[in-house]
């Protein structure tokens, strides 16, 4: 893309976007006049910024898949950047048709979670290309304490391998919980139990919500955690920028969903449903749409300062040319690679704690009948024998308790990095 092109492309979008505002307070006051309903005008205003955010993004987008000389990092801001298109297209088609909002939503959901993955994959590859091996460099440093309210619960991750899994584990796992939660949303609404708004304890959404919450809260802390320890490193790329616009786009839209949906609960936002076919809860969900729309406009010109292309605009560095490069856009086996392993984990994990809680479970058992006896007999009193009972060798379950005591708790998990960035379960102690 030669430069005289960009520099008309740019002033275009400028001449857009100035006429855009000063034709925007005409048009509403138009409107108003015309007597056009409110969801038309707010879908007409909310189309205008999507028009105007769009070519930001997508001018941003074609810059670096043209100028592609570094793939493992500008694989991941590209996949950063599709996130204000797809979120504005998805809210202003979610304001214009309402019953489609139930299958529209989950587009922005899932891709929400897909793109807070992608920002830890692009700090991990960065580092892995400047440091090499990164557990090995974080081993060397002090530990990273926990914040409050953390820091009450849980140890500090001990730096280097554990320190990057805990926090890799903790950011994929929104990723597997945000999907699961949006399938789940859909299939109890078809069966009337997802009531959006509606707090009520037979109602799924409260508990889904929360759910979703706690694992974005938790995603989002593994970042901090992770940028702390890797504060020094990770300067020249300007990571505080492009954290807080993710979470901004991420983590103030989720809440501010929430807090609509909360408003409708306590009555503040309501309608009269004798002469509308719109609910409160209709009402919350275009606002939110509506202001997503709006939103996203600010979030595209925030992207091109956290995300800029000259930052790999290499002249020596050639490329394969524009449309092999958009290929690479697509490749998602990094994604399950990672989801892959995450998922192991905590099925190894659940696994091992439903074996150790069986065999507790079950020496307790075997050792019931014992104390019973020892309580009714088991002190010789006035020529009285205790009754002691006899182990028998040919029964199961004492075989069972036998071969397995003292080898829970030994079974220790080796978590191992290689420069690519997977990392691997190594059993032990067996």
């Amino acid at each position: 893309m030669a430069w005289p092109f960009r520099r008309v492309f740019r002033v275009f979008w400028w001449v857009l976007c100035t006429a855009t505002f000063c034709a925007l307070p005409l048009t509403i006051w138009e409107f108003k006049n015309q007597g056009f309903s409110p969801h038309y005008q707010a879908w007409f205003v909310g189309g205008l910024f999507v028009i105007m955010t769009i070519p930001i993004s997508v001018y941003e987008v074609a810059m670096h898949t043209e100028y592609y000389t570094r793939p493992r990092l500008q694989r991941h801001v590209i996949r950063i950047l599709w996130m204000v298109p797809i979120y504005s297209l998805d809210a202003w088609f979610a304001l214009r048709f309402k019953d489609a909002r139930a299958y529209l939503d989950p587009i922005r959901e899932i891709y929400e979670a897909y793109v807070i993955y992608n920002f830890y994959a692009y700090l991990m590859n960065y580092l892995e290309d400047e440091l090499g091996m990164v557990d090995e460099h974080l081993a060397k440093k002090a530990p990273v304490k926990h914040v409050w309210p953390f820091n009450y619960i849980l140890q500090p991750w001990k730096m280097g391998q554990e320190f990057i899994w805990e926090t890799k584990k903790g950011v994929t796992s929104y990723v597997i919980v945000r999907p699961v939660s949006t399938a789940l949303a859909l299939i109890t609404s078809q069966f009337g139990f997802y009531l959006e708004g509606t707090w009520t304890p037979n109602n799924a959404y409260p508990y889904l919500a929360m759910a979703t919450n706690l694992s974005q809260m938790w995603a989002l802390y593994c970042l901090v955690m992770f940028y702390h320890a890797f504060k020094d490193e990770l300067h020249p790329i300007r990571p505080l920028s492009k954290f807080l616009c993710i979470k901004a786009v991420v983590f103030l839209t989720f809440w501010q969903g929430l807090s609509l949906n909360i408003l409708v609960a306590v009555g503040a936002i309501k309608v009269n449903e004798q002469f509308t076919t719109y609910t409160a809860a209709d009402v919350a969900e275009g606002l939110q749409n509506f202001l997503i729309c709006i939103e996203m406009f600010l979030a595209a010109l925030a992207h091109t300062y956290a995300f800029p292309p000259r930052d790999y605009m290499d002249p020596n560095i050639p490329t394969k040319g524009f449309f092999t490069n958009v290929r690479y856009m697509f490749d998602l086996r990094d994604v399950v690679v990672d989801v892959q392993d995450v998922l192991e984990e905590h099925l190894q994990t659940t696994a091992e704690t439903g074996k150790a809680a069986f065999v507790k479970t079950a020496q307790g058992l075997a050792q019931t009948p014992t104390q019973l006896l020892h309580m009714l007999g088991g002190q010789s009193q006035g020529g009285r024998h205790a009754l002691v009972p006899t182990s028998n060798p040919d029964d199961p379950l004492q075989a069972l308790l036998a071969s397995d005591e003292g080898a829970v708790g030994r079974s220790i998990h080796r978590r191992t990095s290689s420069s690519s960035g997977q990392l691997q379960l190594v059993k032990e102690g067996q």
